[in-house]
């Protein structure tokens, strides 16, 4: 059962990750800050996410704004994160934009998988 999740998972992860990478790229062309562009690509993502999680990766069948909030309680934790992994590749580390974003991201997607499936989407909620 774990592996269809990952399987479902790393298909929509692939979907979510190439449009969140577009935005971010896009914005950095245009000369955002990296933070700003960072929050940018994950907020584009943040819908997408979830309807894929939901009905692709989980098909849940659970109630949509219990879902929705628990979806958005979970992206807020991942996010800050992220954000803090991004700020120490940035400023302690000294990485450029581009590939400060990819510890970031690593990070944003394995959270994310951890809190949709043990908290988003438990059937035992």
């Amino acid at each position: 059962m774990e592996s269809r999740y990952l399987s479902r998972y790393a298909i929509s992860g692939v979907l979510n990750t190439v449009v969140g990478f577009a935005v971010i790229f896009l914005l950095l062309w245009l000369g955002v800050t990296a933070t700003l562009a960072n929050t940018g690509g994950y907020l584009v993502g943040l819908s997408l996410g979830f309807c894929t999680a939901k009905k692709f990766v989980f098909r849940s069948k659970g109630h949509l704004t219990t879902e929705g909030m628990r979806y958005l309680l979970a992206f807020a934790i991942s996010f800050t994160i992220n954000q803090l992994v991004l700020q120490v590749m940035l400023n302690f580390f000294h990485w450029s934009a581009g590939i400060a974003q990819l510890p970031a991201t690593a990070t944003f997607t394995i959270l994310m998988y951890l809190l949709t499936r043990w908290f988003v989407f438990n059937a035992k909620h």
